[in-house]
C-alpha cells in the first residue's frame, strides 16, 4: 500500500473513531453492580524480554497462574483485598497495542468464577509472570520470552579474527529434541548442551545457534552459564559479529563474575578493534521510521437480570413475594490509542472513556453517566526525554490516586539507568462505589485550590536483577498540606525471583502510610508466593477529615482550620495489615495442586466529636455540646479482627478434553463475626480458533454469630465467537438460588441474568 493511500486510510480512520467516541457520548453505560477495575495495558522491551504491564485501578493481589511457563491461554487467579467480594465485578476487556515483539492478544476479566483475567494470545508464546507496583493499585507483569538480539548481520570484515581452530567430523543431524513440559528442566538442558557442543565442534555454527537458543529459553538452570557464553562463540565464528557482541555483553551483564567472565571480556575486546566499512567512510545509513498506527477497542454488552424472592416471616407465618427486574441497561467503552512516529521520537494521543444508560434508573444523574478516564498527549525521544500532558494514569512516584490532570516530565541522565522525573497536577479520583459519580460531566466539578508536584528517580537495573524508584511529593489544598510524603520502591527479578517493596512515609504527619513486601519465586515445578502489607487505610490525608461531616466541601478547609483538621484525619483513619503465603505445584505434565493461607484485619477508629459547620459560613468547628450518643458525634468503629482464609486449588489441563482448563477452589474463612465455606469449579474449552465455552459453579455457605444462615449456589455458562478480524461475539446466562434463614425469618431468592454483546479490536 502507498504511503499516501495509508495516510488516507488513517484519515478516515481517525473520522470514524473519532465519530463513534462522540456518539457513544448519548447512550451506553458501565455495568451498576460495580465501576472499572481494570486500567489499561502496556508493553515494555527489555533485553531478554516483552514485558506486558496490566494495570489496575485498585489494589491486586497476584496468588498463582496456570499454564506455567507455556501457551496460548494464560489464566491468573488474583485477590481484591479492598474490595467487597460479595459483589460481582463488571465485565471488562482490553486489546494489545501493536507490537513487533509478542503476538496479538485479548485480555478478559474477570476470568468467570474467579477474580482473575485470562489472557488469549494468537499464537503460543514462553512467559513468566510476576507483580509490582502495590500502592492503590497493582500491576500484573508478563514476560515473554524473546528470541536472541534480532540485529542486522553486519557486512563482511576486512581481516577475520583469530579464531582457534574447530574439527572436521562426518556430516551429522543436529535436529533439536520436542521439549516436553513434563521432562526434567536439567536433563533436556544437558542434552541440548551435549548436541550444541557437537554441532559446534564440526562447524554447524547456524544449527549451534539454533540449539543454544533452545536451551537459554529454558527455566533457568546448570547449563544456561556455558549456554551464553558458546552461543556468542558461534554467532562469532559464523561472522555474525554484531550479533556475537550482544551475546557476550548479556553474559558480562547477567554473569560479571563469571567463570568465563575473563574470556568474554576477551573477546568482546577482540571484537571492539573491528572495523565495519562504515567505520571506514562506507554509507550504511540507519533506518528511517515514519509511521501512523491507530489502535484500541470498543465494545458494547447488554445486561438484564430479574429475581423472584418469598420472605416468610417466622412469627406470623406470613408470606409475601416479590417480583421485579432488577437490572436492564447497556455497557460500553472505548480505549483509542493514535500514534505518530518518525525517527527517534514518538507521539501518543490516549483516549479511554465508558459511559453508561441505566434504563431502570429513577433519576437522570443515575440514568446516563459518562467517565472520562484518560485523555493525554505524549512525546518522547529515546533515550532522552519524555513529556506527558492532560488526564493520565497515576500511582506512581507518590501519587495515590488513580489519575491525574497535570503533566509529567522525564529526563533521562542514564540511558537504561537512572531517569529524573517531575509531576504536577490536580487528583482525580474515581470510587469503585457504583453510587458514586464524581466525575459526571452535569456535576463535576475542578477543585482548582487541591494540586500536587513531586520530583522522583528511576534507578535500575543494578547487577541486571536490582532497580527501584525514590519520591518527594507535595500535596496541597486549600493553603493547607492535604498529603507531604517521601517513599522508596525496590525490585528484584532474577532467575525465577521476583519481589518488590514499597515504603511511603508522611513527613508532615510523622505517620507511616505504606510499608509492603510481595514476592514470588518461580522453581522448575514450584511457585511460591509471599506477601506482607501494613497500611493506613485510606491513605492520610487532611480531607479524610471531612469523612461524615453533613455539609462539608473542599473549601471548608482553610488555614484556621488546619489543626482541627488535622487530628480529626488522624483519628477516623483506620489501619489495615495484610500477610499470605501460598504455594502452587506441578504434581504432573497437566496437573497442578496448590493453596495459600492468608490473614486480614483493619483497625478500628475511636470515638470523636463531628465536626459542623457554624451557621451562614463556611467554617468547621467542633460542637462543644456533642456527646458519644449524639447524632453529631461520630462513633467508635469497632475493627474487624482477625479474618484467616484458607484456599486449596487443583488446577488440570486438557481435562475434561483437549484444550479445556479446569479449576476447583475450596475455601473456609473464619473470624469473630462469620464463618464461611465455598467451592468453585470452573472449565474453559477451545473449539477450534474461534469457540471458546466457560462453564462454573459457584457454592457458598456462611453463617454469622447472630446465627443468621445463608446458602447460594450459582451455575453460569458463557459462550465466545470470534469471527472476521477482531471482532468477537459473547453471551453469557445463569441462575442464582439464595436462602437467608434467621431465627425470625426466611428468605429466598432465584435470580435469572444474563449479557450479550459485541465487541472490536482494531490495529
Amino acid at each position: 500500500m502507498s504511503v499516501g493511500r495509508t495516510r488516507r486510510v488513517s484519515h478516515e480512520i481517525w473520522g470514524i473513531l473519532l465519530g463513534g467516541i462522540l456518539t457513544l457520548g448519548g447512550v451506553l453505560a458501565p455495568v451498576p453492580v460495580s465501576a472499572q477495575v481494570l486500567d489499561r495495558i502496556e508493553i515494555v522491551e527489555t533485553p531478554t524480554a516483552a514485558e506486558i504491564h496490566i494495570v489496575f485501578n485498585t489494589r491486586t493481589l497476584y496468588l498463582r497462574h496456570t499454564p506455567s511457563e507455556s501457551g496460548d491461554l494464560i489464566r491468573i487467579f488474583l485477590d481484591f483485598p479492598d474490595q467487597d467480594r460479595s459483589r460481582r465485578f463488571a465485565r471488562e476487556l482490553a486489546a494489545s497495542p501493536p507490537s513487533d515483539l509478542v503476538p496479538k492478544f485479548s485480555v478478559t476479566f474477570p476470568d468467570q468464577a474467579t477474580n482473575g483475567l485470562s489472557i488469549r494470545f494468537s499464537k503460543p508464546v514462553r512467559f513468566r509472570i510476576s507483580q509490582r507496583d502495590i500502592r492503590s493499585s497493582s500491576r500484573i507483569v508478563i514476560s515473554v520470552k524473546l528470541d536472541r538480539p534480532a540485529i542486522p548481520p553486519p557486512p563482511a570484515m576486512n581481516a577475520p579474527l583469530p579464531i582457534p581452530p574447530v574439527s572436521k567430523g562426518p556430516t551429522t543431524r543436529f535436529d533439536i529434541p520436542p521439549l516436553p513440559s513434563g521432562k526434567d528442566t536439567e536433563k533436556q538442558a544437558a542434552d541440548l548442551m551435549k548436541l550444541g557442543r557437537a554441532a559446534l565442534a564440526t562447524g554447524e555454527h547456524d544449527k549451534a545457534v539454533q540449539i543454544f537458543n533452545a536451551l537459554l529459553n529454558l527455566p533457568p538452570n546448570k547449563q544456561s552459564q556455558e549456554a551464553q557464553e558458546l552461543v556468542g562463540m558461534a554467532r562469532e565464528r559464523n561472522g555474525e559479529h554484531t550479533k556475537a557482541k550482544a551475546e557476550y555483553e548479556h553474559y558480562v551483564k547477567v554473569y560479571p563474575n563469571g567463570e568465563g567472565a575473563a574470556r568474554v571480556r576477551q573477546r568482546l575486546a577482540a571484537l571492539a578493534e573491528v572495523k565495519t566499512p562504515r567505520a571506514q567512510g562506507g554509507k550504511n545509513p540507519p533506518k528511517k521510521i515514519d509511521e501512523t498506527q491507530i489502535y484500541g477497542s470498543v465494545y458494547q454488552y447488554y445486561y438484564g437480570g430479574y429475581s423472584q424472592t418469598k420472605i416468610t416471616d417466622k412469627t406470623t407465618n406470613t408470606t409475601t413475594a416479590l417480583h421485579n427486574q432488577d437490572q436492564s441497561l447497556l455497557q460500553s467503552a472505548f480505549d483509542v490509542t493514535g500514534r505518530y512516529r518518525k525517527d527517534e521520537y514518538d507521539n501518543k494521543l490516549v483516549v479511554r472513556g465508558t459511559q453508561t444508560y441505566d434504563m431502570l434508573a429513577t433519576t437522570d444523574v443515575r440514568r446516563n453517566i459518562s467517565r472520562l478516564r484518560a485523555l493525554y498527549f505524549e512525546h518522547s525521544s529515546q533515550d532522552s526525554y519524555l513529556i506527558r500532558v492532560g488526564r493520565q494514569p497515576g500511582n506512581s512516584g507518590g501519587v495515590l490516586d488513580f489519575r491525574f490532570d497535570g503533566a509529567w516530565v522525564r529526563y533521562t541522565a542514564v540511558p537504561q539507568f537512572l531517569n529524573i522525573n517531575l509531576l504536577a497536577g490536580q487528583p482525580r479520583q474515581f470510587s469503585l462505589d457504583s453510587n458514586y459519580v464524581p466525575d459526571d460531566p452535569r456535576n463535576f466539578r475542578a477543585e482548582v485550590k487541591r494540586y500536587f508536584y513531586g520530583a522522583n528517580v528511576d534507578i535500575g537495573p543494578l547487577g541486571g536483577a536490582w532497580s527501584g524508584n525514590a519520591y518527594y511529593l507535595n500535596q496541597m489544598v486549600n493553603g493547607v498540606v492535604d498529603r507531604r510524603a517521601v517513599g522508596t520502591e525496590v525490585r528484584y527479578a532474577s532467575n525465577g525471583k521476583n519481589a518488590f517493596s514499597l515504603v511511603d512515609y508522611d513527613i508532615s504527619y510523622g505517620v507511616l502510610n505504606v510499608a509492603m513486601l510481595n514476592g514470588t519465586w518461580v522453581t522448575e515445578n514450584t511457585t511460591y508466593t509471599f506477601l506482607a502489607d501494613h497500611r493506613r487505610t485510606p491513605y492520610l490525608q487532611t480531607t479524610n477529615a471531612l469523612f461524615g461531616t453533613p455539609g462539608a466541601s473542599m473549601e471548608t478547609i482553610n488555614p484556621t482550620n488546619e489543626a482541627l483538621l488535622r487530628a480529626q484525619a488522624k483519628t477516623v483513619t483506620a489501619t489495615s495489615d495484610l500477610f499470605l503465603a501460598g504455594v502452587l505445584h506441578a504434581v504432573s505434565k497437566d496437573w497442578q495442586l496448590g493453596g495459600d493461607v492468608r490473614l486480614n484485619r483493619i483497625s478500628g477508629t475511636s470515638a470523636s466529636n463531628c465536626l459542623v459547620i457554624l451557621p451562614g459560613t463556611s467554617t468547621l468547628f467542633l460542637n462543644p455540646n456533642a456527646t458519644t450518643d449524639a447524632p453529631c458525634s461520630l462513633q467508635a468503629l469497632p475493627g474487624t479482627g482477625n479474618i484467616w482464609t484458607y484456599t486449596a486449588q487443583a488446577i488440570g489441563a486438557d481435562f475434561p478434553f483437549d484444550k479445556s482448563t479446569f479449576v476447583m477452589n475450596a475455601s473456609y474463612i473464619t473470624s469473630t463475626a462469620y464463618r464461611g465455606e465455598s467451592l468453585t469449579l470452573n472449565s474453559l474449552g477451545r473449539f477450534g480458533p474461534n469457540w471458546q465455552l466457560d462453564t462454573f459453579l459457584i457454592l457458598y455457605h456462611q453463617k454469622d454469630s447472630s446465627a443468621v444462615e445463608l446458602y447460594r449456589a450459582t451455575p453460569t455458562l458463557r459462550m465466545d465467537y470470534r469471527f472476521s478480524d477482531g471482532w468477537t461475539l459473547e453471551g453469557s446466562g445463569g441462575v442464582e438460588q439464595t436462602l437467608t434463614d434467621s431465627p425470625t425469618q426466611k428468605d429466598t431468592t432465584l435470580r435469572q441474568f444474563f449479557f450479550f454483546g459485541l465487541r472490536w479490536d482494531f490495529s
